[in-house]
């Protein structure tokens, strides 16, 4: 495998240099477009430093034909070698370089360590070699310079980027672009170049708006693909005395046509490397507030003797947003369990914090505290303490004890819609009392309200997000939801939690403005319970 790679290499690059060549117009060894460059760095970045001979190999058998003298082809293969050791080793060992271009650092590296740093060493001894060999007199030693640098420089600009590109991202599953769209643009760029650069007067930058397109959809490999394909279009029609590149010297009108395709491949590179960054920072984002947001709800319901529950929660907008809207069961003691439905003021991580304070003093205060309206008092008095005007709260918490024949739930309200309990007739009534809003004054006004629950009995707790889902253009009032809970008669749990959810979800076709979170309690066969 690692001889086939060294043969793979040497044969890229002899094939392209053959092709850089017939474009050499000052001296037979120096051209203004130079791609086995990128191909060398390339190699060196993906494969490591041990390809290194194909790159000596390549660059021998591209120069030998050209009828310089030996020590000059020995010279100008160890400069062209070492440009491509140097350039790989400080991408990689210095820079931190990864292929893949996604980071600012990575293009800006390439540009300043790969193109402008690493060509130098190739330019230098190979032009010296030239003088060595007579081929080229010490006066012109600058000029000629100048042509190899940027020559090679833009093979690691527009060589080098698509082939790493490519490599790093292949099979492409994570550019928004489709093939389709990949056709389209593909002919939209070689139709645009090719009427561009047949023209004599500059419209060489309509091309920007087609390579923003493809650093847009198709990130690098997209932007790298485009930026080849104008440059290749446009170096043959210079080459061939055709466009706006075009000037008495032959060497000059390509240098011109590199400078061009440098700024362009470098803009459109950043472009890319802007947009990945921010689609991993939103990545990241997401995946935190994903983690968070499950943090502050129980990651399942428990299984409660004679009790069906069932949930459902969404939070307002997509991605990053974390809902201030949760819900809870848990066991408290003494064979009784907890139910709490809450909802925090705000939204976003400044609401989860809130929410997470809310859950676990419910939590902890039901350890220690039976009465419903002391839970909530204990939660009031820490959203009190060194509160900000937005630690606000409203939670509907119940407390579930077995009985003969069912259960007795003791409830209270703090700044919450009321539970509706729906009986096996159909009946829906609105059970417990409203108390002000928790954290709005230190001294709340809570009181209790029991309700025994029998065997078809079903309680929906809800926050307000499923009134207000789409307020203020449309809201649904408690009668509405009693309606809606009405239907469900005879239903169990999932079903009326997917009935009522799907039923406000259907009103609109525009996102819900409000978390939206609603528990289910159903009361099954009586639990057995054990003699005393």
């Amino acid at each position: 495998m690692h001889a086939a790679k060294i043969v793979l290499i040497a044969a890229a690059y002899y094939g392209s240099a053959r092709v850089g060549l017939d474009l050499a117009f000052a001296t037979g060894s120096v051209t203004a477009i130079w791609p086995p460059t990128g191909i060398a760095l390339a190699a060196l970045v993906l494969w490591g430093p041990s390809v290194w001979p194909g790159v000596a190999l390549g660059a021998f058998l591209a120069n030998a034909w050209t009828g310089v003298p030996m020590i000059t082809v020995l010279g100008i293969t160890c400069g062209n070698t070492a440009e491509a050791v140097a350039g790989a080793y400080l991408l990689r060992r210095v820079a931190g370089f990864m292929p893949s271009l996604e980071r600012v650092r990575d293009v800006l590296a390439l540009v300043a360590l790969g193109a402008v740093g690493s060509t130098l060493i190739a330019a230098t001894i190979g032009v010296g070699s030239l003088v060595v060999g007579g081929e080229v007199p010490v006066d012109d030693f600058g000029a000629v310079w100048r042509v190899w640098w940027l020559g090679d420089m833009g093979g690691n600009l527009l060589v080098a980027p698509l082939i790493m590109a490519a490599a790093a991202h292949w099979p492409f599953d994570r550019v928004p672009g489709r093939a389709g769209e990949a056709i389209v643009l593909a002919a939209a760029v070689v139709g645009l170049s090719v009427f561009v650069f047949r023209q004599e007067t500059n419209l060489a930058y309509l091309a920007f708006p087609l390579l923003v397109w493809a650093a847009l959809r198709f990130w690098q490999p997209g932007a790298a693909a485009a930026s080849l394909a104008v440059a290749t279009i446009a170096v043959y029609y210079t080459a061939n005395a055709e466009g706006p590149f075009v000037r008495s010297n032959p060497d000059d009108s390509l240098l011109l046509a590199q400078t061009y395709f440098g700024v362009t491949g470098v803009t459109v590179l950043l472009l890319a490397a802007v947009i990945t960054e921010r689609r991993r920072a939103e990545e990241t984002v997401e995946q935190i507030a994903e983690a968070l947001q499950e943090s502050l709800l129980p990651s399942r319901l428990p299984e409660i003797a004679g009790i069906e529950l069932a949930a459902r929660f969404r939070p307002v907008g997509t991605g990053h947003r974390v809902g201030g809207d949760f819900y809870d069961v848990f066991e408290s003691g003494d064979g009784s369990w907890s139910v709490a439905v809450g909802d925090v003021c705000g939204k976003g991580p400044k609401a989860a914090a809130v929410t997470g304070l809310a859950r676990y003093t419910l939590r902890t205060a039901a350890l220690h505290e039976r009465s419903p309206s002391r839970v909530l008092s204990v939660l009031n008095d820490a959203l009190c303490d060194d509160r900000t005007p937005r630690e606000l709260c409203g939670v509907a918490y119940a407390r579930l004890d077995r009985v003969d024949g069912g259960y007795r739930l003791e409830l209270s309200i703090g700044g919450h819609p009321l539970p509706l309990l729906l009986r096996p007739d159909g009946d829906v009534m609105g059970i417990g009392t409203y108390g002000v809003v928790l954290g709005a004054e230190p001294d709340a006004r809570l009181v209790d309200t029991t309700v025994v629950l029998r065997p078809g009995d079903c309680v929906l707790l809800y926050t307000d997000g499923l009134t207000d889902a789409y307020a203020p253009a449309l809201t649904l009032d408690p009668a509405d939801v009693e309606s809606l809970l009405a239907a469900t008669s005879g239903a169990g749990a999932e079903g009326i939690a997917d009935h009522i959810y799907g039923a406000v979800l259907d009103l609109s076709p525009s996102e819900p403005r409000d978390d939206i979170a609603l528990l289910v309690l159903r009361i099954g066969e009586p639990p057995i319970l054990s003699a005393s």
